[in-house]
């Protein structure tokens, strides 16, 4: 998974930052992702600041809030999260290309706590991250159509779906308790080997949730009523 936190020129509004300034800026964001993605985002400041070894003033002079640091770290993983859809789409493989996507979205809700929360619950959003978490949704239907219209994947697969699969894989690795932390990866295989448009398949016969539950399950402003696909 890509290091968010990192930037070539850190600054503190229009000024660049100085040298220790800086320094203690990109250890704070290490700190950060390191516990956020351990224990989610309801650690504090004091938590943070203990994890990077400096004192919970030095925390606060490069990130007034919580939301700052949030929104600090998790922009742009979410930035990340939509390149890589691009990717997906320009595999020549459509059915690759879907597993690709679904593959590194897993990993990092599985093994990032605090990202899971951001994507999945809308956990300390912001203009940005919200902008960012709505504008998945066309990346999931171009990428579930390239591969439905290739006869790789399943006709019923809708993209109110691929949450809940998320969701799915996610909880298998917080069932493992740190045992297993990959262990995502064999349900992933099953679930693949299910949604695989087949000669045999049996027609699903319970609907998807549709668009509309789902955006408002994870706190996504919905555009109006979107009856679910079958």
């Amino acid at each position: 998974m890509n290091d968010g936190s990192r930037s070539s020129s850190p600054r503190d509004g229009d000024r660049p930052l100085r040298r220790d300034a800086a320094l203690n800026r990109e250890r704070i964001l290490r700190a950060a992702r390191e516990i956020f993605g351990r224990r989610g985002l309801g650690v504090t400041l004091d938590d943070v600041a203990h994890e990077a070894g400096v004192g919970v003033g030095t925390v606060y002079r490069r990130f007034p809030n919580k939301e700052a640091l949030v929104r600090a770290l998790f922009e742009q993983d979410l930035a990340l999260r939509q390149l890589s859809a691009r990717r997906a789409l320009e595999h020549p493989d459509p059915w690759q290309g879907f597993v690709d996507f679904l593959t590194e979205m897993t990993a990092d809700l599985a093994e990032n706590r605090g990202l899971h929360e951001v994507i999945m619950l809308g956990s300390h959003s912001s203009g940005p991250i919200e902008s960012a978490r709505g504008g998945m949704l066309p990346f999931l239907e171009a990428l579930i159509r390239r591969a439905q219209e290739s006869g790789d994947l399943r006709a019923e697969v809708t993209p109110s779906d691929i949450p809940v699969i998320q969701e799915m894989l996610s909880a298998a690795t917080q069932f493992a308790q740190g045992r297993r932390p990959e262990i995502w990866r064999r349900y992933l295989e099953i679930l693949l080997e299910g949604l695989r448009r087949r000669p045999d398949n049996r027609p699903l016969t319970t609907q998807s949730l549709g668009n509309r539950t789902v955006e408002e399950l994870m706190g996504l402003p919905t555009a109006g009523p979107v009856p679910p696909r079958h």
